[in-house]
């Protein structure tokens, strides 16, 4: 058996489409392209899939993933070809990598994400957002209330943004997400609008997930880099 992490991106019309939706779909495009997946064992056997966190809906990525076990295999790149050639516009499996059969699950091992947010073309602040997001961002501390399943939590966001970066009309933002902290860009947009005396809908916001982080230690150093790294160096490190 091989145990393989599948990197897709979600992108276009499909971002309408919510984690359910998405697991049902990979489920039905796995069986088209014949890969000999594992299923579980009981009077229901159902194909063992572990995603990481899920996307929220409208959002966009470049960076989702997904673990399942094989029974065989010829190589990892068959198994791509084989589920391109039955995906849907939208989804691409754009890279697999073979795990460690001890290798814990992308969505107990996350760490964090980074994200391109900028505003949707008819939904432009009437301020200059990004000059006002600076000096919110630069505070000691970005207090919020979370809605958890227990009810509501009062935190500080300030620890859970790690890095970020802003372009023109736009920021990239690497924010906690794990399965302890999360923190949402549309809560830290809500918050910042309301430093401001102002009301934010979720829906102005065009959030790009660009992947998904895991924390690794160099000696004394803490650094991340994505579940399946590319060929450039993207490792972060986060005492800097």
């Amino acid at each position: 058996m091989h145990k393989l992490r599948l990197k897709f991106s979600k992108n276009g019309p499909i971002k309408f489409i919510g984690h359910l939706d998405v697991m049902r779909y990979f489920q039905k495009a796995i069986r088209r392209a014949g890969v000999d997946i594992k299923y579980s064992e009981g009077f229901s056997p159902h194909q063992v899939l572990s995603f990481a966190q899920p996307l929220s809906v409208g959002a966009t990525s470049d960076g989702e993933y997904l673990d399942m076990t094989v029974n065989s295999m010829n190589s990892i790149q068959e198994v791509m070809n084989s589920l391109n050639s039955v995906m849907n516009e939208g989804i691409k499996i754009v890279a697999i990598a073979e795990l460690d059969e001890r290798e814990e699950k992308a969505m107990t091992t996350s760490y964090a994400a980074k994200y391109h947010l900028k505003f949707r073309e008819n939904s432009k602040p009437d301020f200059d957002w990004v000059s006002a997001m600076k000096s919110y961002l630069a505070k000691d501390n970005l207090p919020a209330i979370k809605k958890t399943k227990s009810g509501e939590k009062d935190i500080d966001m300030k620890p859970m943004i790690l890095k970020y970066e802003f372009g023109e009309d736009c920021l990239d933002i690497l924010l906690m997400m794990s399965s302890k902290v999360t923190l949402k860009p549309t809560l830290l947009f809500e918050y910042f609008f309301r430093s401001m005396g102002r009301e934010f809908n979720t829906v102005w916001l065009d959030i790009h997930r660009v992947d998904i982080y895991r924390d690794f230690q160099d000696g004394e150093k803490t650094y991340i880099e994505p579940f399946i790294p590319g060929d450039t160096d993207e490792r972060i490190y986060l005492n800097d």
